[in-house]
């Protein structure tokens, strides 16, 4: 059976399990995101699916839980063929606004596992809201490999891809490359990726269990993204 298809199946199970198939929005802490002051970022995550395309919305507070201002994004996996298409959409008042950031430097391939922190005081997660994360985060497992659809239905001073040099330096050490490749089980990484690789190297959030990256490949890696 097909790695893809058993993260699509266990998906299917725990949504079985969270009692429904509709749209359910969550809202957590973010472990990775943080504001310039390093206080916390909230999000709020909500999932319509249908045969054709994965709607996946976020909205996202840098001024707290109460703040007002809440960045509405959205990404929509188009699944009618392999490998799927993934665009990206900055919105406000539900229309198309310019991109505050490139969204490649952390989603080169569509959307990212949704990683909360588990055990916020200031947003706590029952029970349910895990087990709905963990069905979507083996639904994106599912989708393999993810390629980028423009989305350029307004002039955008930031581009979606800023660095196209840098986009075009595909990471390739064997530890990696097992996974991030083109027709592999992940989109490939590139040197616009480095911020989202420092992260998920130092908090061990890659590689997945039981792979490990060997002694060799640590320097490649290193010399990939701090060039030395």
């Amino acid at each position: 059976m097909s790695i893809l298809i058993a993260f699509k199946i266990l998906s299917s199970l725990l949504s079985l399990l969270t009692g429904s198939f509709t749209p359910t929005e969550i809202l957590f802490e973010s472990l990775e995101s943080k504001t310039e002051s390093n206080r916390p970022v909230f999000n709020k995550i909500q999932l319509s699916s249908t045969a054709q395309q994965d709607i996946w919305t976020m909205k996202q507070s840098h001024h707290g839980l109460t703040g007002q201002q809440w960045d509405d994004i959205k990404i929509i996996v188009n699944k009618k063929h392999r490998p799927f298409f993934a665009s990206y959409h900055q919105l406000q008042n539900g229309k198309e606004i310019d991109y505050k950031t490139s969204c490649f430097r952390c989603h080169s391939g569509g959307p990212r596992l949704i990683r909360p922190v588990y055990d916020s005081l200031n947003v706590p997660l029952n029970l349910k809201a895990k087990l709905k994360i963990l069905s979507w985060n083996m639904l994106i497992k599912s989708y393999g490999e993810v390629r980028i659809k423009n989305n350029e239905v307004i002039p955008r001073k930031t581009e979606l891809v800023q660095n196209k040099k840098n986009a075009s330096q595909i990471l390739k050490i064997k530890s990696c490359y097992k996974c991030h490749h083109i027709g592999g089980p992940r989109s490939p990484l590139t040197k616009e990726n480095v911020l989202t690789m420092k992260f998920l190297l130092i908090e061990k959030k890659m590689p997945p269990w039981p792979y490990q990256i060997s002694k060799n490949d640590k320097i490649l890696i290193n010399q990939f993204i701090y060039g030395f």
